[in-house]
């Protein structure tokens, strides 16, 4: 059986919002856990293309079967996709969550002046240093010009 990844967890992108304090705080954290998601996302992305070429090439593969060749690309899909299931539950448990997994980009749910918006960070940025619409994608990001429209006083429901 192939396995899927997981969809992201929508209440949770909802309930729970952090600062760009805290955003920062967490990116030591959260790059760790999104070099992995690149890797295994590229290793993915590999064996998807290889079983694909295996599936439609009708010659057969050096070992001289093609469905055990198959069979065994497809077990290895399906453990690449657990294991990147698993680094998208590490970042959603830490209140953020994975917008792009080639490039590794990361959003987290704010607010800015009074509405919700998107923190958003990728590997190599030292900060998170832009924001963006709830609709919008990493492409049309924002630069953050005044940290305190960013500002909001945490409440009970906030800390979900």
């Amino acid at each position: 059986m192939e396995r899927t990844m997981r969809p992201h967890s929508s209440t949770k992108r909802q309930s729970r919002l952090v600062t760009i304090g805290e955003a920062n705080l967490m990116l030591p954290l959260v790059e760790k856990v999104v070099i992995d998601i690149v890797k295994v996302w590229d290793g993915i992305i590999q064996k998807r293309t290889e079983l694909e070429c295996l599936e439609k090439n009708p010659i057969r593969s050096d070992s001289g079967d093609r469905g055990q060749a198959a069979q065994d690309l497809k077990q290895e899909l399906n453990l690449l996709i657990d294991r990147i299931n698993g680094y998208i539950r590490e970042i959603e448990d830490l209140g953020c969550f994975v917008q792009e997994f080639k490039r590794g980009v990361i959003n987290f749910p704010t607010l800015y002046v009074g509405r919700k918006v998107f923190l958003c960070w990728r590997p190599g940025d030292e900060e998170v240093r832009y924001w963006h619409e709830l609709d919008e994608s990493f492409t049309e990001r924002t630069p953050i010009r005044d940290f305190r429209d960013f500002f909001f006083q945490r409440t009970d429901k906030d800390v979900n």
